[in-house]
């Protein structure tokens, strides 16, 4: 009796583990799981200009062949409109990257195209590979748009009737001014802020702030100010004029 329980458990122990054996989990170990070197990546893109701009991928472990991972540019619409906002037409993004063998990570360029970009454009993207046991982070490149020369920044502030604001900025002011740069219409900024960022070469320039009331933008109606910023020192601050107020200024 003892011997026939004895080859019992023994076949029920070895049924157990053929059992645990078929079931096996397969770990996170053993999968390649893929990562960009950041979730976020701000994209320095110089001002009306092209950036190129090198992207690292890593690998959770090595392989001893080559290993492609397709790319993709991620819509806009992707989770809730955290996709990318840039046109096709300026970028430039391969189709994969390959991971050489024995080795964890690669790299690859990305190449964008001003086109006017602002704050809140970007490119964001991710692997078209479905295989992953992970859903690996997309990449988000934040444009930040930089100037290779000088920098003009105009700050803003405007009173209770920004729609009366407008402001103009001319080179050669010396000799034949040329308007290069202005802005207007800002029906809809009562008392809000607004920054402008311009690049300019060397010359002699000439900015010109209007009120359509005559009355500047500070102190009746609000207390709008504004200053011009160039190569981060205050060149001038103001917000009391009557129609306009000229300011000239020379690089180098």
């Amino acid at each position: 009796m003892k011997r026939t329980l004895y080859k019992i458990l023994v076949m029920l122990c070895l049924m157990f583990v053929a059992c645990e054996s078929e079931t096996d989990v397969v770990g996170v170990s053993d999968y390649n799981l893929i990562s960009f070197q950041d979730d976020n990546f701000n994209f320095e893109l110089n001002q009306d200009g092209v950036s190129t701009k090198t992207i690292t991928v890593y690998n959770s472990r090595t392989s001893s062949s080559d290993v492609t991972y397709n790319l993709e540019v991620l819509p806009l619409e992707f989770n809730g409109g955290s996709g990318s906002t840039i046109a096709s037409d300026y970028y430039n993004v391969p189709s994969s990257v390959t991971i050489p063998a024995n080795e964890r990570s690669a790299q690859f360029d990305v190449t964008i195209i001003d086109n006017s970009f602002g704050s809140s454009d970007r490119l964001v993207l991710g692997f078209a590979d479905e295989d992953f046991a992970l859903n690996p982070h997309p990449i988000s490149m934040p444009i930040v748009i930089v100037c290779p020369v000088n920098e003009l920044v105009l700050d803003i502030t405007f009173d209770s009737y920004a729609e009366e604001t407008s402001w103009e900025l001319y080179i050669d002011i010396n000799t034949s001014p040329t308007l290069i740069a202005s802005g207007s219409g800002y029906d809809d900024l009562d008392n809000e802020s607004i920054i402008e960022r311009i690049c300019i070469e060397d010359g002699d320039f000439g900015f010109v702030i209007y009120d359509a009331f005559s009355d500047g933008i500070c102190c009746g109606f609000g207390q709008g100010s504004y200053s011009l910023i160039l190569n981060g020192d205050v060149i001038k601050e103001g917000g009391s004029f009557g129609a306009s107020e000229v300011t000239t200024f020379s690089l180098p």
